[in-house]
C-alpha cells in the first residue's frame, strides 16, 4: 500500500503526475445527493484533503459554491490547484490542526475521502478522531459535515457519534462502484429547541442513492411492489435510531441538564 499517511507521499505524488484525479466519486455523480442537502449556496464551506481533484472546480463552475476555501497540507498541489483556478480559494493547511481557521466560523465542511486517508496513518484511529473533533471544531453549532468515503458505516459512525455529531448515511453507486455517503450535524452550542428540531430531520432521505444490494430503493421501505423511489436512508433503522440519539441525549445532557421533554 501506498504512504498515504506521510505527507512526502502526497508531495511526491504531485510532483510526478499532472493528470487530475477525482477520489472516490466525481462531482457529476455526487450532486444529486449533495446539492440538496447543501442549498446555501453562499454558505461558508470548507473542503478538506482537496487534493487535485476536478471536484474543486466542479464545486465552483457547476454546483455554483462560490464562497469555498479549498484545503489541504500539500503546499505543492496548492501552488498548483491555485495557479491553474485563480477563482478559487485554496490554501495549505494541516486539516488535523486547522489554526488558521476560527472556531464555530464554517457552516459546511465537506471530506470527500481524507478520512481514508488519515485511516491509513499508523495511528488510523487516533488520527482520525482527530481530524473529527478538528471538523467539529470549526463548524459553527447546527454546522453540517459531509464525508464520502470507502469506509462503511460501522467504521465511520463513531467518530461522529463520538464527537457529538448526530448522523444519518446512505450508499452510493451500485455494483462496482460503492461508496458510502455520511452527513453529520453538529448539535453543541444549540439551543435545546433547536437541537431537537435538527435532530428531527434525520434520519435524512437522501436523493439518488442504493440499497445494500445496490439497488435504487427507498428508505426502511415497507411497500409489498417492487416500485424504485429516489430516496434511501441508512440501511438499519434500529442502528441510525441508536446513532443519533445517543449523540444528542449526550449533549443535551452536557449542556442543558438533561434532555428536554
Amino acid at each position: 500500500m501506498p504512504d498515504y499517511g506521510v505527507k512526502t507521499y502526497w508531495d511526491s505524488r504531485y510532483e510526478r503526475i499532472d493528470e487530475p484525479f477525482d477520489w472516490v466519486v466525481d462531482y457529476a455523480s455526487l450532486a444529486p445527493t449533495l446539492e440538496p442537502l447543501l442549498p446555501d449556496k453562499s454558505a461558508a464551506i470548507l473542503v478538506v484533503g482537496c487534493g487535485d481533484a476536478p471536484f474543486s472546480a466542479d464545486f465552483h463552475y457547476k454546483g455554483g459554491y462560490l464562497n469555498a476555501l479549498h484545503v489541504d497540507y500539500s503546499e505543492v498541489v496548492i501552488e498548483k490547484q491555485q495557479k491553474a483556478l485563480p477563482e478559487i480559494k485554496f490554501a495549505a493547511m494541516d486539516c488535523l490542526n486547522m489554526k488558521e481557521v476560527d472556531d464555530n466560523s464554517i457552516d459546511v465542511v465537506i471530506d470527500k475521502s481524507l478520512i481514508d486517508t488519515t485511516m491509513c496513518y499508523t495511528e488510523g484511529y487516533k488520527t482520525t478522531m482527530r481530524l473529527y473533533s478538528e471538523l467539529h471544531r470549526v463548524l459553527r453549532p447546527g454546522g453540517r459535515l459531509v464525508t464520502i468515503s470507502f469506509h462503511s458505516e460501522e467504521k465511520v459512525m463513531p467518530f461522529g457519534t463520538s464527537t457529538k455529531f448526530i448522523a444519518s448515511s446512505c450508499v452510493l453507486g451500485q455494483a462496482d462502484a460503492y461508496r458510502y455517503f455520511y452527513v453529520f450535524d453538529k448539535i453543541e452550542g444549540l439551543e435545546v429547541a433547536e437541537a431537537q428540531r435538527l435532530a428531527s430531520t434525520h434520519p435524512i432521505k437522501f436523493m439518488n442513492a442504493s440499497d445494500r444490494n445496490h439497488n435504487l430503493t427507498s428508505y426502511a421501505s415497507d411497500k409489498d411492489d417492487d416500485s424504485v423511489d429516489p430516496y434511501f436512508g441508512f440501511g438499519s433503522k434500529e442502528g441510525l435510531h441508536y446513532a443519533f440519539t445517543d449523540a444528542l441525549d449526550e449533549v443535551l445532557n452536557d449542556l442543558y441538564d438533561g434532555p428536554a421533554k
